[in-house]
């Protein structure tokens, strides 16, 4: 049965899930800080109010709330995400998670003996080192062994939270405190990468499931912040090193940066929209990393990793699909597609710290692949081992695709901007597409190749972004 490859969608991976929402999270935590000391003193004595997001309760609470709500949210979806790696990736075995958790906190050992200072000298970061580290395990471990939760392997009863994650996360707010609080923000930046990286990994190495990981890395913020309060108590002023830093407020500076973005996405075109009796995709979500390094104030050169997720309106699919006899109900699986590009960044500062910026980038999509399903009747469940079978499978090439945005953006504190963001995004992409050919009672499934034909998936990113500017 023909089955236009315009209705064919799929959803995303979960590390594509994960990657943003961890270093969405991290960023907040990474640029919501403007410490006091890389700050000089105004000219006059007047004391100026404390800005909410400099408030130390503030400071230590934002990323591990956020990262707590995120546990929170997706408890109840963790084992059907679990089932797209199953579905894509179920024999990843890969240890390198094992190693990245430390990198961030052995970088800073690293740096100081190169003779590279940091925030404090070498006693005292130890000293919140420690502290850190204790905290995190005792929090881990107690709740690993009282809420007992099973590993996504089956193997262990010791699943929630993740410690790999939690000690990852704690190492990078460590190297965030000492040097990318105190030299530049991109050490805060790698670490964080790194720690995303770890996450990820527990996940597709099947150890753990994704409430496990967002539940770890807001565990490991959050020692690191305790760790580091209760040192700033025992020291107070001493181990510390001078600022660096006088100009809270850069005038005329190359605006290189490195943002997060989340939003949704507004199909456009036949392809994707289709007529009314069609499987039309609906509104659905974008999200996105870049970053670019501008060669003066107003032209950079950057790149940008985009995702973008389409729920597809199916509710037409019976009338014009037939409902096979082994089937009970017929959906359809979400679209999705990653792009990255390269290309100019561009930057037009206006009054009052606001910036009116700009992009046009090229590169690749790799749209997924995804089917339309059959949930099987009930009593042949056990016959096929599972509870749905594709009706119609199809597989996209990549394709060349470019994008063009522009924003409007608020600086709101040294390193930090908020920015509402428009991107389009342009590709057309052929499709491999096979069809159910024969499915019987006894469970033997086949399935025939239907045609190649092309699809386009244009369509408007808009949303909100957090900066961490990198100067």
């Amino acid at each position: 049965m023909a089955i236009s490859s315009r209705k064919l969608r799929k959803p995303c991976l979960v590390s594509d899930l994960l990657l943003v929402a961890t270093l969405l999270a991290s960023t907040l935590q990474l640029v919501a800080q403007i410490p006091g000391e890389m700050v000089a003193a105004p000219a006059d004595s007047s004391e100026k109010p404390v800005l909410f997001w400099q408030k130390k309760g503030v400071q230590i609470a934002a990323a591990p709330s956020l990262l707590g709500v995120a546990t929170y949210a997706t408890w109840g979806e963790r084992k059907q995400i679990r089932q797209l790696r199953n579905r894509y990736i179920p024999s990843f075995r890969n240890h390198y998670d094992d190693y990245t958790q430390y990198v961030s906190g052995l970088s800073v050992f690293a740096l100081n003996a190169a003779g590279v200072e940091g925030k404090h000298t070498m006693g005292r970061a130890l000293v919140s080192y420690t502290f850190s580290m204790a905290i995190m395990g005792v929090l881990v471990n107690s709740i690993k062994y009282t809420a007992r939760v099973p590993r996504p392997s089956g193997d262990e009863r010791n699943s929630f939270p993740s410690g790999h994650t939690a000690n990852s996360f704690m190492n990078a707010a460590f190297l965030n405190k000492e040097y990318g609080q105190y030299r530049h923000p991109m050490y805060g930046v790698m670490g964080y990468t790194l720690a995303t990286a770890t996450a990820v990994g527990r996940q597709l190495n099947n150890r753990h499931w994704i409430s496990d990981v967002l539940a770890g890395a807001g565990i490991g913020i959050l020692s690191t912040q305790l760790g580091y309060m209760i040192a700033d108590r025992i020291y107070r002023d001493k181990g510390e090193h001078r600022p660096l830093r006088f100009d809270p407020f850069p005038q005329n500076k190359n605006p290189s940066f490195i943002d997060l973005r989340l939003g949704m996405a507004v199909p456009l075109g036949g392809d994707l929209r289709g007529p009314k009796d069609d499987i039309p995709a609906r509104i659905g979500f974008n999200m996105g990393l870049e970053g670019a390094w501008f060669l003066s104030p107003n032209i950079g050169v950057g790149a940008e990793y985009a995702f973008t997720s389409f729920p597809m309106d199916d509710n037409s699919l019976h009338k014009q699909v037939p409902k096979p006899a082994i089937s009970s109900d017929m959906y359809v699986q979400p679209m999705g597609v990653r792009y990255l590009h390269i290309g100019p960044f561009f930057s037009v500062p206006l009054t009052r710290n606001w910036f009116v910026t700009g992009k046009l980038a090229a590169g690749a999509a790799a749209a997924a692949k995804g089917n339309i399903m059959l949930k099987l009747r009930d009593d042949l469940v056990d016959v096929f081992n599972r509870q749905d079978i594709p009706f119609a499978k199809y597989k996209p090439h990549r394709a060349f695709s470019w994008s063009a945005g522009a924003g409007i953006q608020k600086r709101v504190a040294r390193n930090v901007a908020l920015k509402y963001y428009t991107t389009y995004f342009h590709s057309r992409h052929r499709f491999d597409v096979e069809s159910l050919d024969t499915a019987d009672e006894q469970g033997n499934i086949s399935y025939q190749w239907e045609r190649a034909s092309k699809s386009r998936f244009n369509h408007l990113g808009m949303g909100m972004a957090v900066t961490a500017f990198l100067w």
